[in-house]
């Protein structure tokens, strides 16, 4: 094993929550549009997206709106996790010990 190589051997904290927040957000988006009666998915998919979530309250009851609130639902959790990934992969590189001359 070469012990030159600063990289951890496991991923930091902020890359799994990365991760963990990002294949959540898949799961929620995606059953809310599987499954529209079903009113737990589609909570977990607005409180997970907030802030942008809050875009729904701006949206009148007219034909297509479901279609319309996913899409917002689904862009606010693809901002959140890329901020959150940004900072995960910001934060990893900063730990990397900078090599003296």
């Amino acid at each position: 094993m070469d012990t030159a190589d600063p990289r951890p051997l496991f991923p930091s904290w902020w890359r799994i929550g990365a991760l963990a927040y990002s294949a959540a957000g898949v799961v929620c988006v995606v059953s809310s549009a599987a499954y529209p009666e079903s009113e737990v998915p589609m909570l977990a998919a607005i409180a997970g997206a907030l802030p942008w979530s809050l875009a729904l309250l701006t949206l009148d009851l007219a034909p297509g709106v479901a279609q319309t609130a996913l899409f917002l639902l689904a862009g606010g959790w693809a901002i959140n996790a890329a901020l959150l990934w940004w900072l995960a992969l910001r934060r990893s590189g900063h730990r990397m010990p900078s090599r003296g001359d």
